[in-house]
C-alpha cells in the first residue's frame, strides 16, 4: 500500500533515511549523508503533502517526495517536454531489509499515475551515476537522461519521462 504520509510517519522516515544511507555508504555510494536528506526535508514534505509511502503493515518500507520544485540546476537539463507541468520525483529510498522486492517500482508506477492523475505532462528527477541500480531502474521504465548538474556530492544525471 502507498499512502500520503503523516506526522506520525516522521521516526519511521528519519529512520528509513538513517538506514538506506547507511546501506549506500557501505556499498561505496557516498550520495547521502548527515547533511541530506535531513530530518528538516523529511518535515517539509510531510507538512506540504509532498511525501508518500510503501508499507508492509505498519512497517514503512519505501518512501518518495513528490512536488513541483526543482533545484536551479535543472534548468541546464536537456528536457524533451518543455510545455505543459512537469512533476519532480525526490528521495525515492526503500529500507535496506526490503530491498530487492519491487517496491522502488511500485513507486515509480504510483508517482507516474499521480503525476498523470493530476494533470502533469512529466516527471522529472535526478539521479547519482555511481548508484547503477538506481539509474538502471529508471531507464528501465522509460526515463530518458536530460543531462547532467553538479550538486554538493559531484555530477548527478537529469532523468525525464514525458506522460
Amino acid at each position: 500500500m502507498i499512502r500520503i504520509l503523516t506526522q506520525i510517519d516522521i521516526p519511521q522516515a528519519h529512520d528509513l533515511f538513517r538506514t538506506a544511507t547507511e546501506d549506500m555508504i557501505s556499498r561505496g555510494i557516498d550520495q547521502w549523508d548527515e547533511v541530506y536528506p535531513a530530518l528538516s526535508d523529511i518535515r517539509e514534505d510531510l507538512e506540504q503533502g509532498w511525501s508518500f509511502g510503501s508499507f508492509d503493515g505498519p512497517v514503512l518500507t519505501g518512501y518518495v517526495a513528490l512536488n513541483e520544485s526543482c533545484d536551479p540546476e535543472y534548468t541546464t537539463g536537456n528536457w524533451q517536454h518543455n510545455s505543459g507541468r512537469p512533476l519532480y520525483l525526490h528521495r525515492l529510498a526503500v529500507r535496506p531489509a526490503y530491498q530487492g522486492q519491487g517496491i522502488a517500482g511500485r513507486i515509480i508506477s504510483f508517482a507516474l499515475e499521480h503525476a498523470a492523475e493530476n494533470g502533469y505532462t512529466a516527471l522529472r528527477l535526478d539521479a547519482f551515476p555511481p548508484n547503477k541500480t538506481a539509474v538502471a531502474m529508471y531507464e528501465k521504465r522509460g526515463f530518458t537522461r536530460a543531462g547532467y548538474v553538479q550538486f554538493r556530492k559531484g555530477r548527478f544525471v537529469l532523468l525525464e519521462k514525458v506522460l
